[in-house]
């Protein structure tokens, strides 16, 4: 399932905020032309029905049949009232889905969505640091608290993914009661989901 609204990650002050502030500035704006007020207006209720990445808005943009300059004087107005945010997007996708897909698988998705590689990179860096504040506490990682590497395993976001997805293939079976074959044939396909391969490993067994 797509993630619908990715800006629920924002507080609701934020939003009222920012909401109250567009509307503002609506009343005022001065459109260059017509067809940049209605290219604004497609934009606004684009992203009132789901967030988007930029490339993702101008791309609907164009295809409504809007000339190149409305278009961009529609994105800038939704930008400056942060209504369009790549790295924002790309940092709630990956909490959504971070159960459920790889990190490749994410990666991709993401660049399918145009997510460049520079937003890319601080996203992966953003979300790795909120995700170890939540998976690791301090004392762990100092060796203050004992706990064993399963432990850390349990905790891991693509672990949990992979193996939710072995599980959904398996249809209730164990993975020790595979042959030889099976394993191969499972190893494949989640391989091909981009899951590193020695994570992979250790579920199959």
């Amino acid at each position: 399932m797509e993630l619908k609204d990715i800006r629920k990650g924002l507080s609701l002050s934020t939003h009222t905020k920012m909401d109250s502030a567009a509307e503002d500035a609506a009343e005022s704006v001065c459109y260059p032309d017509e067809e940049s007020k209605k290219a604004t207006e497609k934009a606004m209720a684009l992203l009132l029905h789901k967030d988007r990445t930029a490339w993702e808005l101008k791309d609907r943009l164009f295809r409504a049949g809007f000339s190149e300059k409305a278009s961009e004087f529609a994105f800038d107005y939704v930008s400056r009232y942060g209504y369009i945010n790549d790295l924002r997007y790309a940092t709630c996708y990956m909490d959504y889905h971070k159960t459920s897909k790889s990190r490749n698988e994410i990666r991709r998705k993401l660049k399918e969505k145009g997510i460049t590689d520079d937003v890319l990179a601080e996203a992966f860096e953003t979300y790795d640091v909120l995700d170890e504040g939540t998976v690791s506490a301090p004392g762990i990682m100092n060796g203050d608290i004992d706990m064993e590497a399963e432990d850390f395993e349990s905790a891991d976001p693509e672990m949990i993914a992979l193996r939710a997805l072995l599980r959904k293939r398996l249809k209730g079976r164990e993975a020790t009661d595979l042959t030889y074959e099976e394993k191969q044939k499972q190893m494949r396909y989640l391989a091909g989901k981009g899951y590193p391969i020695e994570k992979i490993r250790r579920v199959i067994g």
